[in-house]
């Protein structure tokens, strides 16, 4: 969840689409470049083709010299699995956040004058029995179409969980926050004492401030 101020972001306007086009350029677009990256790099210390080792004479009728290493182009199973472990492209796409043309995650603004709270929440993983539960929404995005929800939506588990942890996404987005902000992290003591200090307490707080409100039925 990013809370902003006008006064700190005067280029981003307080309007959902904009709100959404700032953090995927300037957060969460670059955090998952980053993330793409690492798992790359960590890829990358093999060698692109394969070796063979050639002493005396002749191996597989190319000449070599003793102990000379000769580099063989990939075969063409390793081409396609290198093709197929490349990750797709974070983009905004209409309203949504998308890998490729699958969408990966929710998004709910509260803009108020001055400012505004955007939350993400991001599928790392779902219990596929909840998901048929779900019927196709009269209201959809255009670049849906009638996919199904199965077709519709990915798990970041199915591209990242087998290269990192899910915790790995909250390390590039703060790697990519500190690129553009001063970081100060702050531990949940601290952000208490805060909310006692200017409201009294987060209790005090929802009963006077928040806008949101329980309602009993």
């Amino acid at each position: 969840t990013f809370i902003g101020r006008s006064t700190d972001l005067p280029d981003v306007k307080q309007f959902p689409r904009e709100i959404m086009q700032w953090s995927a350029d300037a957060i969460f677009g670059p955090a998952f470049d980053s993330w793409n990256k690492q798992i790359t790099d960590s890829g990358s210390g093999r060698s692109g083709g394969r070796q063979t080792l050639v002493f005396q004479g002749k191996s597989c009728g190319i000449s070599g010299g003793v102990g000379e290493s000769l580099v063989l182009p990939p075969s063409e199973k390793e081409t396609q699995q290198a093709s197929q472990s490349t990750m797709p492209k974070f983009e905004l796409k209409e309203n949504d956040y998308v890998l490729g043309k699958r969408k990966i995650g929710g998004n709910a603004q509260s803009i108020v004058r001055g400012g505004f709270l955007h939350h993400t929440s991001f599928l790392w993983d779902w219990d596929q029995i909840n998901m048929e539960y779900l019927t196709l929404p009269d209201k959809r995005p255009e670049y849906r179409g009638d996919r199904s929800h199965d077709d519709f939506l990915v798990r970041l588990k199915d591209h990242y969980g087998k290269h990192s942890a899910k915790n790995s996404l909250f390390t590039h987005v703060k790697k990519a926050t500190g690129e553009g902000f001063d970081l100060e992290e702050m531990s949940l003591n601290d952000v208490l004492k805060i909310a006692n200090d200017k409201f009294g307490g987060l209790q005090e707080w929802f009963d006077s401030k928040c806008r949101t409100r329980i309602v009993k039925l």
